[in-house]
């Protein structure tokens, strides 16, 4: 049975970019690695995965109500554009919450999938019942901080991992959104600089650099066209391109560098079992 590398985004704060670094980061891993299989889902209602990945107008097999219902994840995902395979979104997920059997349901539904390669989970702004899931089957968690209140509501996500006495090797913050522009007198340059020194301060880690606030990129989800475009296509000449080309490689060393998946350590029973 084989599992997957899962990395889910999360914040508390809405407007931090949680969603255009879900599904750009799922095209540069894609384009960085073209034989890695890379599976993007969201438990936000906004749709942004589906407008980014769908190909054609073909009837969904299912989306991830489904799927958290225990219907086979191959039945269910689709590939999309850019080689990138997704799980059709539900606007009526939220009624699903309560219903969710513990902390590992969403780690039962991919330890039973025989997924390879990479999983990336768009989060709502909120720390709710699939929040939490999505946090607890978690490789990788990429907390993107936009400012201080962000940075500061990060320390719920923290707080849930010692809670459940997760080891918080996983969690990283990455500085996001931030203007370029922006410069300050003394030890502390611009606003990354700054985010850093806060987060270092708190015991947090940060992946290496950050991502620009950029017009540019903004349009790209927001134009006349009603589409969503991906930065690797049209927005290379910005710096977030080179700012995202380096985010993909870090995380793609991290998956190298995975000696042991977190569905690995969740499922030993069922692993043992497939392996006899």
């Amino acid at each position: 049975m084989q599992h997957p590398y899962i990395i889910t985004i999360s914040s508390e704060k809405g407007g931090v970019g949680k969603t255009t670094l879900a599904t750009n980061l799922a095209i540069y891993l894609k384009a960085l690695d073209e034989d890695l299989p890379v599976t993007l889902l969201s438990f936000d209602n906004h749709f942004s995965v589906d407008r980014m990945f769908r190909i054609g107008r073909k009837p969904h097999a299912g989306t991830v109500l489904d799927f958290l219902g225990g219907r086979p994840l191959g039945d269910l995902v689709e590939v999309g554009e850019f080689g990138v395979q997704y799980l059709p979104s539900n606007r009526h997920l939220a009624e699903f919450g309560d219903k969710l059997d513990g902390l590992d349901h969403l780690a039962r539904c991919f330890a039973s999938a025989n997924l390879p390669g990479v999983v990336i989970i768009d989060t709502r702004p909120v720390l709710d019942n699939f929040t939490h899931n999505a946090l607890f089957c978690a490789d990788r968690v990429i907390i993107p901080v936009k400012d201080t209140p962000s940075l500061e509501n990060s320390r719920h996500i923290y707080a849930f991992f010692d809670e459940h006495k997760i080891s918080r090797r996983a969690l990283r913050l990455l500085p996001s959104l931030l203007d370029s522009r922006i410069h300050y007198d003394g030890p502390f340059k611009d606003s990354y600089q700054l985010l850093k020194a806060y987060a270092i301060n708190r015991g947090y880690r940060c992946l290496e650099g950050f991502i620009a606030k950029s017009p540019k990129v903004e349009s790209l989800n927001t134009n006349p066209e009603g589409k969503l475009y991906p930065i690797l296509t049209h927005g290379r000449q910005t710096e977030v391109h080179l700012q995202f080309t380096h985010l993909a490689r870090q995380i793609y060393l991290d998956l190298l560098d995975c000696n042991e998946l977190r569905l690995d350590q969740l499922t030993p029973a069922a692993n043992a079992a497939s392996a006899g």
